[in-house]
């Protein structure tokens, strides 16, 4: 969260990828009937708003707080999530086709990936881009971020690792560089 990742992958696109966009299928998944009925039974009525949606701001407020509440969220989302990742993945796309997904580690699919990108980023950072970007206070940005704790890259084919923690200039040429081995990759 916060890290630049959804920035890089907007300029591996520009460089000719195609995206699979893990947060928008999440999304989709948190609008289907089955999934909303059981986030409402586990978590209550009140993460559900007037018009019937699962309303983010009050499920994050729960499951951001407390990691035995997002392990449930996550038994409940993950599954069907990542079975429309790997329907996407499976679909044919031009050129090299990118996967932006935060949750990636969780899934530990990354043995199944030609390679992966992870973007990089110190808590105080991520937590200036989330009050800048998102309207967070300092604590609602650091509970955010330290409510995503996620696993570490395992097991990659190629692994390449983009540090940004200084400007976005400083990302760019990270990214380039990366891009520029992986139109090399066959």
């Amino acid at each position: 969260m916060a890290s630049g990742k959804s920035t890089v992958s907007r300029w591996f696109q520009e460089w000719g990828a195609s995206l699979v966009d893990g947060d928008a299928l999440g999304w989709g998944v948190l609008r289907e009937p089955a999934i909303v009925a059981a986030l409402v039974e586990a978590f209550g009525a009140a993460i559900r708003s007037g018009d019937g949606k699962i309303d983010r701001v009050a499920m994050g407020r729960i499951v951001f707080r407390d990691p035995r509440e997002m392990d449930r969220l996550n038994a409940i989302v993950q599954p069907r999530l990542l079975d429309r990742v790997r329907d996407a993945l499976g679909s044919p796309a031009p050129g090299t086709l990118l996967l932006d997904a935060a949750l990636l580690t969780t899934w530990g699919i990354e043995p199944e990936l030609d390679g992966v990108v992870e973007v990089r980023a110190g808590e105080a950072a991520r937590a200036a881009r989330l009050v800048a970007a998102r309207g967070f206070d300092a604590a609602q940005a650091l509970e955010r971020i330290q409510g995503q704790r996620l696993p570490p890259v395992r097991n990659p084919k190629r692994h390449w690792i983009i540090h940004n923690d200084g400007d976005l200039a400083a990302l760019r040429r990270q990214a380039e560089a990366v891009w520029k081995e992986i139109a090399k990759l066959p």
